[in-house]
């Protein structure tokens, strides 16, 4: 069962695509639309949520330039500070999908030639090894969607208030401490989804691997049995050949024996 499974992945991509690549690529995108639309925040994509986040800091930071003069500097410090805590946010979102995306596209990519190491003992572990990678791989994105619509869901209302003060140049930075706390809430939850998504993988693939290793051992144990068996059999049906054609000397000596005894002696 295990071959024709691999041959069925292997043998043409319509089959792979349908059962392995949209899965591990469509997946963790539909889990964050849906969280997102859930929210009811107005932003369909995640990506779009962290370029409206960038834009919104954007703005904010430039309203503060414009406060700023020679004799007050402040103004284009806290623009600054903004700009930091938004971009840091946005920096790490992007690093880890662009990260996810480019490692999961060269794993699937190579995936045929690891799916075929299942047909080998010896390549199983690489096999393994590449069904671990892409499953971790997988789950990156869908972790860091799903924060990036609870995050952006949680800062909508901030974004909204930012933009209406921005536009009557009336901002303060009582106005951005709640944005700057979500900002830095949301850059260590993604700094730990590789931890997360590694701790989840590692139980997942622990079982898969004792699985497949105990099937490969009684496997093996049951070759050697029956090839013990043959052995043993082709053995014995080797004496008996032996025998039938080359009767033992003892035998030999006895009818000797015996006709002597019979003939050897005159009445």
């Amino acid at each position: 069962a295990r071959v024709i499974i691999i041959f069925i992945l292997v043998g043409t991509w319509s089959n792979f695509d349908a059962l392995v690549y949209d899965w591990l690529t469509k997946v963790p995108e539909a889990a964050g639309r849906a969280v997102l639309s859930a929210s009811g925040t107005g932003v369909t994509e995640p990506t779009n949520g962290l370029s409206q986040i960038w834009k919104t800091a954007n703005v904010a930071a430039s309203t503060f330039s414009e406060q700023a003069g020679y004799f007050s500097v402040l103004p284009a410090l806290i623009g600054m500070v903004i700009m930091v805590f938004a971009g840091l946010f946005v920096a790490i979102a992007l690093g880890i999908l662009v990260l996810a995306k480019v490692i999961l596209w060269v794993l699937l990519g190579t995936a045929p030639i690891f799916i075929s190491c299942m047909l080998f003992n010896p390549t199983r572990n690489y096999a393994i090894g590449w069904l671990n990678q892409s499953l971790l791989y997988a789950l990156i994105p869908l972790f860091v969607y799903v924060i990036a619509a609870f995050l952006i869901a949680a800062m909508a209302p901030e974004l909204t208030k930012i933009n209406q003060i921005s536009g009557n140049r009336e901002l303060k930075l009582s106005d951005f401490a709640a944005f700057i706390m979500l900002c830095l809430a949301g850059s260590f939850v993604l700094i730990q989804i590789q931890s997360l998504a590694q701790g989840i993988v590692g139980g997942l693939a622990t079982p898969i691997g004792q699985r497949s290793r105990s099937f490969t051992d009684r496997g093996i144990m049951f070759g050697r049995m029956a090839i013990g068996t043959s052995s043993r059999q082709m053995q014995a049906a080797v004496h008996r050949v032996q025998a039938q054609l080359h009767p033992p000397r003892n035998m030999a000596r006895e009818a000797m024996q015996r006709a002597i005894t019979a003939n050897g002696t005159p009445g």
